[in-house]
């Protein structure tokens, strides 16, 4: 009587249950690989750090009367100037004869007297007017702002009007 004393399990390797179950346990290591790492992170404090990114002077508004100019002006509009087509219509703006345009501008004034920024704060309703004027102010300059005797920013509304001849 022969004995086999190293005998082996013969498994299908091409059966679906060896295959399902490795795929099975690689699952629940993922699983439980997950479950660690949120307990961990739900454990550990979050360390953080805050950091005041606004402007340390304050920026006051000023009236346009306040407002003094080193270097004033000029604007140079002309009806060909003005001329832009319509970004919905695609049709071409035309500023007529006897047509007035009014914009207020809004500057943000350093220091030094320096227009750091324009936006527009109410618009005259043609847009290449609106820009032209923009584009025209930030080549001037103006008096720095004053409060007790110490030069700061400044915002100042300026409006500018134009009647087409």
């Amino acid at each position: 009587m022969t004995r086999k004393l190293h005998t082996k399990l013969a498994f299908n390797k091409d059966s679906h249950f060896f295959t399902n179950i490795k795929s099975i346990s690689a699952y629940s290591l993922l699983v439980t690989m997950f479950a660690l790492f949120t307990m961990t992170a739900s454990i550990t404090t979050a360390q953080a750090e805050l950091v005041d990114l606004s402007s340390p002077e304050p920026v006051i508004k000023f009236a346009s009367r306040d407002a003094s100019w080193l270097k004033t002006p000029s604007f140079n509009f002309t009806r060909q100037s003005l001329r832009c087509t319509d970004k919905e219509t695609g049709e071409s703006i035309k500023v007529v004869r006897g047509q007035k345009l009014k914009v207020v501008l809004g500057l943000l004034v350093d220091r030094q007297g320096k227009i750091v920024r324009v936006g527009v704060k109410k618009t005259s309703g043609n847009r290449c007017f609106d820009r032209s004027a923009a584009r025209q102010i930030r080549s001037s300059r103006m008096r720095p702002f004053v409060l007790e005797g110490k030069a700061i920013r400044g915002t100042v509304e300026v409006p500018i009007a134009f009647t087409a001849e």
